[in-house]
Parts: C-alpha cells; sequence; structure tokens
C-alpha cells in the first residue's frame, strides 16, 4: 500500500509552494511512480450575489462579480506558477488521464463552485491531501475546506507549515499520537505506508485521566507484527494542553512528522475541531498528518 494519487489544495497564496514541496516529498519515494493533483478550487461569482440582499442596483451586482472574478484570476495565476515551478523541480511528467506514463506525474485543475465541496469531492478520490497550515484569526475559506476534508473525505489529510521548502524531510522520523481512539486507529491504519518506510517511529501516549500512558506500548506491539519497529514515550499530561504535550516531546525526540487523530464534528456547515486538533494544528512546526 502506498499513497500513488496525492491531492493538493492551492489558493494562490504564500502557502502553495510549501504544500507542493510536501506533496512531491510524499510521491517521490514511491516505486512505480505516483500522481500529484494540483487543483485549485474557485468560487461561483454568482453566489456572492444573495449574500448582497434585496435593493442592490444591477450595476453594482456586475461590479462585485467582476471583482470576485478577477480575484480568483490572480490567485490561479499565482497557483499555476507554483505549480509550474514544483514540476520543474521534481522533473515531473504532466499527465492528466489514469493511467499515466509512470513515474512522478502531476495535473493542474482548476473548479468552479462551491469550494468546500470540491474540495471534498476530489479528496475522497485521493490516497491523501495536502494543505498548508491556515492562520486561525484569518480564517476564510482555506480554513473551512481544510476542516471540510478532514472531517467529510474518510482520507487522511497533511498540513504542512509555510516553512517547508522543497527538498525537505519528510517521513524519515515519524511520531504518532496514540490514545487508542477510533480516530488514532484511523491515523494509524491510514499513515501505514508512512510508518513502513520510515528509519525511525515513536509511539507518543501522554498520560492523562482518560489515557493511560502504557498505552503506547499496545500500539507498538501491533506495528511489530507489521514489521515496523516504534519506540515508545510516555510523557505525563499535567501541566499543559496535551496538544502543546504532543509538540514538546515529538520535537525532543526529532520527528519530521506527527501523526495525529483528527477529533471534531460538523454542525450544518460549521466545522468544529477539538482542543487537542486545534492546538497541534495552529502550533505545529513540522507536517502532520491527521485522519477523522
Amino acid at each position: 500500500m502506498s499513497y500513488r494519487k496525492i491531492l493538493t489544495v492551492l489558493t494562490g497564496g504564500g502557502g502553495d509552494r510549501a504544500a507542493l514541496a510536501a506533496a512531491f516529498a510524499l510521491a517521490s519515494p514511491v516505486e512505480g511512480g505516483a500522481h500529484i493533483l494540483a487543483l485549485v478550487p474557485n468560487p461561483d461569482p454568482r453566489e456572492a450575489v444573495p449574500a448582497l440582499g434585496e435593493g442592490v442596483s444591477g450595476p453594482l451586482v456586475e461590479q462585485i462579480m467582476a471583482m470576485v472574478e478577477q480575484e480568483s484570476a490572480n490567485h490561479r495565476t499565482r497557483a499555476r506558477q507554483a505549480f509550474d515551478a514544483a514540476m520543474a523541480a521534481a522533473r515531473a511528467t504532466p499527465a492528466d488521464q489514469a493511467p499515466g506514463p509512470g513515474g512522478l506525474t502531476g495535473e493542474f485543475r482548476e473548479a468552479l463552485g462551491n469550494q468546500e465541496d470540491t474540495a471534498v469531492c476530489e479528496a475522497r478520490l485521493a490516497d491523501v491531501s495536502v494543505m498548508t497550515q491556515v492562520d486561525e484569526a484569518a480564517g476564510g475559506e482555506a480554513l473551512l475546506m481544510l476542516e471540510a476534508i478532514l472531517l467529510d473525505s474518510a482520507r487522511p489529510l497533511l498540513v504542512v507549515p509555510k516553512t517547508f521548502a522543497p527538498g525537505g524531510v519528510l517521513g524519515r522520523h515519524v511520531a504518532v499520537a496514540w490514545n487508542g481512539s477510533r480516530e488514532s486507529t484511523q491515523a494509524v491504519v491510514q499513515s501505514l505506508p508512512l510508518l513502513a518506510a520510515a528509519e525511525t517511529v515513536t509511539v507518543i501516549a501522554v498520560e492523562t485521566s482518560k489515557t493511560r500512558g502504557a498505552a503506547g506500548r499496545d500500539l507498538a506491539d501491533y506495528l511489530a507484527w507489521r514489521g515496523i519497529k516504534a519506540q515508545v514515550r510516555q510523557p505525563a499530561g499535567a501541566g499543559q494542553p496535551v496538544g502543546a504535550t504532543l509538540l514538546t516531546t515529538a520535537g525532543a525526540a526529532g520527528a519530521d512528522l506527527l501523526v495525529l487523530g483528527g477529533y471534531g464534528h460538523s454542525r450544518l456547515r460549521e466545522m468544529i475541531l477539538g482542543g487537542v486538533t486545534r492546538h497541534v494544528l495552529y502550533n505545529a512546526a513540522i507536517p502532520v498528518l491527521l485522519a477523522h
């Protein structure tokens, strides 16, 4: 099992280069090749009109739609430039149909419509999705797409710091956050290609009132049956939030990737993440692979 089709959601922002660098880092070691689908979800300008309310003049409606279209065009241009640079750096071959020519291939695709729905639909047909960290204070559509992919795609999501650069190390030392939950189990199962290829695997089981630190030994035993040797760290959770403890322990261990079960639930179109997931998402200095 390996990640052969990797979705990278681009927004035209400064984080696109980091997302593409991480996507190609995931794809490069795959024997037989892998495919990067770079997706730019564009909002439908007509959807901005109902939000203006009644009594808005026709010329103003046209002006608003033109502004939305121009902003989308600027985003597409910047995203395309980042994609072309990443393709050239990775010496990847363009391909828009399966099966491709083999080796490392890439495709740039634009989509018009609801951005969350578009991102989720494409994510469901990819082995893993990649996005850059989103500024929680800024929020916006990028945050909604990130949360929608995590909670609704049934696929893993790799969230990458904006500082991740081409040629960066990804997956050499993988830390796994474990508490025995359904979400943690999903994260482990969906990260097995990375765990199997890693030089070092560290299981982190934070001791809390709800989680035994010794539970990490159980996961290490399971991984051993798959030929994956893992070391175990059992930090105490007292004194700081669990998310902070996970990041501190992963950093001290020298991990370059953290695997984490993504906690949260949806209420209509409002996505709400759990406290641990939220802390890790917005504070991690290394890539984080999440599964829900």
